[in-house]
């Protein structure tokens, strides 16, 4: 059967199309939200494949994006790695050769600063693609201060308080005795670290123990607390 030329431009296109359709894919998108402490390392996975029709210059483009603008991280162009920027030092490309298909990257020592939105821009002309995961860097407690607040004598109520100075949110703020249990009627907030005592005793002396914690870590203070007669003074 013979076709028409309509017919031939159609079947073209459709050919077309369905070539562009098997172009760079990329295959890492399992993780889109990764939390770490400040310090740490994270790894951004970004690897992909390529179709029959991408025949151009490979750029991998890692960048930082920011309300305005976008701040690049770490390149990979015209067989060769660009990483004189912001965090120079610190970011890196997990396989030295990228072009393999894994532009996946590591930065070390996180800073606070780095919590952003990071996007994989994987271009292989005609074909591009991108992914974006969301990085959030928490900030273990740290600093943290434990004292007495109110008069340590019999009978008299007083407050044990602790507080860290540097840590993200949410910090939850928990006390302990070190031979036994809290007084029976003290009274303890996770979210302000205060330790209410209510009529102290001297049974109530001894070391008190605060550990702050969040999501990525721990910090402890302790204090002594005694409880001494109430002076008269006549």
């Amino acid at each position: 059967m013979e076709w028409s030329p309509l017919l031939r431009l159609l079947w073209t296109l459709l050919l077309f199309r369905a070539d562009l359709s098997g172009g760079v894919t990329i295959t890492s998108t399992e993780q889109t939200m990764i939390t770490r402490a400040q310090g740490e390392k994270v790894t951004l996975p970004c690897t992909f494949t390529f179709g029959p029709q991408d025949t151009g210059s490979l750029d991998i483009e890692w960048v930082l994006l920011q309300p305005n603008e976008e701040q690049t991280v770490i390149m990979y162009n015209g067989d060769r790695i660009y990483d004189k920027y912001k965090m120079d030092g610190r970011v890196e490309f997990v396989n030295p050769n990228p072009a393999s298909g894994d532009g996946t990257i590591d930065i070390l020592n996180l800073e606070a600063t780095d919590t952003g939105t990071y996007q994989c821009k994987v271009k292989k002309p005609p074909s591009v693609q991108t992914q974006r995961i969301q990085l959030t860097v928490l900030v273990k407690p740290t600093k943290t201060k434990c004292y007495v607040e109110g008069s340590q004598e019999i009978g008299t109520d007083l407050t044990l308080k602790c507080k860290s100075q540097e840590g993200s949110p949410i910090i939850s703020y928990y006390w302990k005795k070190a031979t036994e249990e809290l007084p029976a009627n003290s009274v303890s907030n996770a979210d302000t670290g205060d330790l209410l005592v209510k009529n102290a005793s001297q049974i109530y002396s001894g070391v008190y123990t605060c550990t702050a914690s969040n999501r990525v870590g721990t910090d402890e203070c302790s204090l002594e607390l005694n409880v001494t007669p109430r002076k008269y003074y006549l």
